[in-house]
């Protein structure tokens, strides 16, 4: 399924969810024009293609995967060490391609898992926007690992609300703003 273009009616609730996202994403009224710049960057742009190719076009139901579910899972299976979810597949010196990897039977917390791994490990590799160079929360004294985990997250979620919004016929705003609403209440 390509891409169809947002409806002018969703609009005002992705631009909120965007607002919300660049609070999140610790940008001001005078800075947050450089999200969109990072959300096409190559920091996050391949990752999101393959995210969309390989789970958003090819399900008949997507869906929202939670931030302390996925958390759970990339503690419990180690996910930065597993080369499924950060492996590029491919020969490029990018690392980009899934080089035709087999993704058959994988979930929509598989896909989501693959799409944080990548992000930041390529950022981590790549001097990009997030730089602590590693996950682990248990040692990580000033929570940095957490917050460029989360941030991540974030974006996933608004990008995936921007594709629901332009593809699917009967999209609900209400989990995207719920998204931020708890993320920010959780940070004070």
């Amino acid at each position: 399924m390509a891409s169809r273009s947002i409806p002018r009616d969703r609009r005002p609730a992705l631009q909120q969810g965007y607002e919300q996202l660049c609070v999140w994403l610790n940008y001001d009224e005078s800075t947050k024009h450089h999200v969109r710049h990072l959300l096409n960057s190559e920091y996050i742009r391949p990752f999101f293609r393959e995210y969309r190719r390989d789970y958003l076009e090819a399900e008949d139901v997507v869906e929202d995967i939670g931030c302390d579910e996925l958390f759970g899972w990339l503690r419990e299976t180690n996910a930065f060490r597993q080369p499924k979810y950060y492996g590029g597949g491919s020969s490029s010196s990018s690392g980009k391609g899934t080089g035709g990897m087999n993704k058959k039977g994988w979930t929509a917390l598989d896909h989501a898992t693959r799409f944080v791994v990548r992000v930041l490990r390529f950022s981590w590799d790549n001097d990009g926007e997030w730089s602590h160079g590693r996950f682990d929360p248990d040692a990580d004294a000033d929570g940095e690992s957490d917050l460029e985990f989360y941030q991540v997250w974030a974006i996933l979620r608004y990008l995936q609300a921007e594709w629901e919004a332009a593809n699917l016929e009967a999209w609900d705003n209400s989990t995207l703003n719920a998204t931020f609403a708890s993320l920010m209440v959780s940070r004070l």
